[in-house]
């Protein structure tokens, strides 16, 4: 037997389904039919029934639909008794009137319902793609507490390409945080490109100075790649636009490389947000002097990249994180003010940082953008022994 509760919820989705408009419409059908019968000649609300089923399309399925135009059928042929149009000369125009707005409304629900059906197919596939991309980072690398974070946008019809990724290089961990330009399913091929040319950089132990250079040059040639295996199969339609992708694609990105037991982080900024240092209550801005241009773009500047580098502290907090969150507006059009929020949870762990983030984010806006964030947490003295 099925408890209280999982009655009253089984029941409360009853009723905010499709069967709530059904009811409604019924209501509203024998609220329109008692005031058109009881009004006399000079009201003639009949009209109104017709335009039942084209609303009820906006919400439920062509199911639904059909059993309210069904109802409003006999409902409307009294008020055409009523108002004395049960005739040769307006009841068959009536009627048919009525007939051809019904079968419109419920062939517009199945198309409705068809398209929600694979948006929301798209959706489900992209989110899989996603989360087998940007796999949870692993809790500790190396002398470094981890956690990662991946929020998508609150609109359905977009996809963002927010990517991160950690590795080891000759024993220090490197993290890198990431955001594709643009939007979209072809935004994911970048960040696959981007994530694979990261992970062959770590193999191949490329230095972080080199780093930005070797992902520039590896993210175009997948880029043309792709183009050439678009012309040789034959789709010449796909090759002004990977030919589009190739001139406008960049990557904007910071990558973090740990140094010794922690007590120092190197740092390389692509035109990407500056991250922020934790310590001791406190969140301070880690901006480059010298960012270097977005990945993609790195062939236009002939200045080798800066590498900064910046102390932490045992217990200090470096985070990183995409545009998204910093830009998310509320009603006022004010944005998140991270810097000011963040430092009060300093002393948290990893995960439970971020999960304050974005508790506190859902309370300040809506997110119009995707957002990914890792922290990486310093072990105090005593976890390092």
């Amino acid at each position: 037997m099925p408890s209280v509760d999982a009655q009253r919820r089984e029941s409360e989705e009853l009723w905010r389904g499709p069967w709530a408009v059904v009811a409604l419409a019924v209501v509203i059908l024998a609220l329109v039919l008692a005031a058109d019968v009881l009004g006399g000649y000079r009201i003639r609300l009949g009209g109104i029934m017709l335009a039942l089923p084209a609303l009820a399309a906006v919400f439920t399925g062509p199911w639904a639909v059909a059993v309210i135009s069904g109802a409003m059928m006999p409902a409307y042929v009294v008020t055409l008794a009523e108002n004395h149009r049960l005739n040769w000369a307006d009841a068959p125009v009536a009627i048919a009137t009525a007939v051809v707005i019904s079968a419109a409304a419920v062939g517009a629900s199945a198309v409705r319902e068809r398209r929600a059906r694979q948006l929301a197919q798209s959706r489900r596939v992209t989110a899989q793609t996603q989360q087998t991309l940007l796999r949870p980072l692993p809790p500790r690398l190396g002398p470094m507490e981890i956690s990662s974070s991946y929020l998508a946008s609150d609109a359905e019809s977009t996809i963002g390409g927010d990517l991160y990724a950690c590795a080891m290089v000759d024993g220090r961990p490197r993290v890198i945080v990431g955001d594709v330009q643009g939007k979209g399913l072809s935004t994911l091929e970048v960040v696959l490109f981007m994530l694979n040319a990261f992970r062959r950089a770590a193999w191949q132990g490329v230095a972080l100075p080199d780093l930005p250079g070797f992902l520039d040059d590896a993210v175009r040639r997948e880029l043309s790649l792709a183009r050439d295996m678009a012309h040789e199969s034959g789709d010449f339609t796909q090759e002004p636009e990977m030919g589009r992708r190739m001139r406008e694609s960049f990557v904007t990105a910071v990558v973090a490389e740990i140094v010794g037991d922690g007590e120092e982080v190197r740092m390389v900024n692509c035109g990407h947000p500056a991250p922020l240092l934790l310590h001791e209550g406190t969140a301070r801005e880690l901006a480059s002097p010298k960012p270097a241009l977005p990945i993609g773009l790195l062939g236009l500047d002939t200045d080798p990249v800066h590498v900064e580098s910046h102390r932490m502290e045992p217990g200090d907090t470096l985070l990183l994180y995409t545009d998204g969150l910093v830009e998310a507006r509320n009603a006022a059009g004010e944005f998140y003010p991270l810097a000011e929020r963040v430092g009060h949870w300093a002393a948290r762990p990893p995960a439970a940082l971020l999960d304050a983030i974005q508790s506190d984010l859902r309370r300040h806006a809506l997110l119009d953008d995707d957002i990914a964030m890792v922290t990486l947490r310093r072990s105090t003295a005593r976890q390092t022994e």
